[in-house]
């Protein structure tokens, strides 16, 4: 072992050490001090190099989950500026908060606002557990031929079609993964994370691939929005995978196939010019409705998006918002350019597509 691996394992012994009787002299002392106590704590943590000290339930969870520092697939050298002010302008409506990453792999541009901001996740949520899936396939753990058997505590209300069917029902992997992604199906998704380990195993995974505010709290369907994501992290992870890391190329292409084949397209896909190609997965519940995928261009360009609205219960302002900020970003990363001054704003009230009633019918299925 080397003297910087043993120096570096003392440093943080001694940084636990500090951290773990501050905090316990810190219960007795009056609010102001305990204020500038945490300063201190932080300070110590900042000069050994550790991640950042979070308090409370946070800090339970990032001692069992310690960040990992990975290196972004995106070289973020060229910001939108002219862009995101006129993000900022479209998307600063009553009741409703957007979050909006997206980036270029080749170029580096990229716009963010309020892209590291987490939301609820909603069937955003099952883009990271297809990920967790493929993984185990490349490590040979699991095999798209085997049965995997409905119970019926895997079972939950929303979309899907394995909810109706018989308990004991033995359904192949690989049907019940694409289901996960093209019908956005809560059953499968319950059975897949269940076949993985749990919720818990999951979470280790996306903290090994450096997502910072993605997690599973509670099985699907999560109709209160528990489990959550950022613009940022969807965007980091499908970046990670179109960069040829974290799965192998067999497992990209499948995973690029079935989310060609979402079948929800009134979010980012209305945004899009005639031609385009878009690899994505939607999430919709009362509270929440988002979007995240990778955008080829009709001229080859391409593009890496996410965007998420919170919003009073099915407010559907947020969807027509979505195809808003998606019309305004693919102008601006169908060019080649590596900068937008011609940045526009987009009225919602100017947009075609499919009628937003059609998603309407899906908000209590948890997509």
């Amino acid at each position: 072992m080397t003297n910087a691996v043993l120096d570096r394992k003392k440093e943080k012994a001694f940084a636990d050490k500090v951290i773990r009787k501050a905090v316990k002299r810190n219960r007795r002392k009056p609010p102001g001090q305990r204020l500038l106590m945490y300063m201190g704590i932080s300070a110590v943590v900042a000069l050994s190099g550790l991640a950042p000290f979070k308090f409370g339930q946070a800090a339970k969870q990032q001692a069992a989950t310690p960040a990992v520092a990975v290196p972004p697939p995106i070289a973020l050298v060229y910001p939108l500026d002219e862009l995101r002010k006129k993000i900022e302008v479209v998307a600063t409506m009553k009741s409703l908060r957007a979050g909006v990453f997206a980036a270029d792999l080749k170029t580096g541009k990229f716009v963010d606002y309020n892209g590291h901001d987490e939301y609820a996740a909603a069937s955003m949520i099952k883009v990271p557990v297809y990920v967790s899936l493929l993984t185990a396939l490349d490590r040979k753990e699991v095999s798209l031929d085997q049965l995997v058997e409905i119970r019926q505590d895997l079972i939950t209300g929303g979309s899907g079609w394995l909810q109706w069917r018989p308990v004991g029902t033995k359904v192949p992997l690989r049907e019940v993964a694409e289901l996960m992604i093209i019908v956005s199906d809560n059953t499968a998704t319950n059975m897949v994370i269940d076949l993985l380990g749990g919720k818990e195993k999951c979470n280790r995974d996306y903290v090994s691939w450096g997502l910072q505010k993605t997690r599973i709290n509670n099985m699907l369907g999560d109709f209160e929005g528990t489990n959550k994501t950022s613009p940022y992290d969807m965007v980091y992870l499908l970046g990670r995978i179109d960069r040829g890391e974290l799965i192998s190329p067999e497992s990209r292409k499948w995973m690029y196939q079935t989310m060609e084949r979402t079948r929800i397209r009134t979010l980012l896909p209305p945004g899009l010019a005639p031609g385009s190609k878009i690899l994505h997965k939607t999430g919709d519940i009362g509270t929440m409705v988002g979007d995240a995928g990778i955008v080829i261009t009709p001229t080859g360009q391409r593009y890496i998006v996410s965007m998420q609205v919170e919003r009073p219960h099915n407010d559907r302002r947020a969807n027509l918002l979505i195809r808003a900020l998606s019309k305004m970003v693919y102008r601006c990363f169908a060019s080649p350019s590596l900068t937008c001054s011609d940045a526009e704003a987009v009225p919602l009230e100017s947009l075609s597509g499919p009628p937003v009633h059609h998603a309407r019918r899906h908000h209590r299925k948890h997509h």
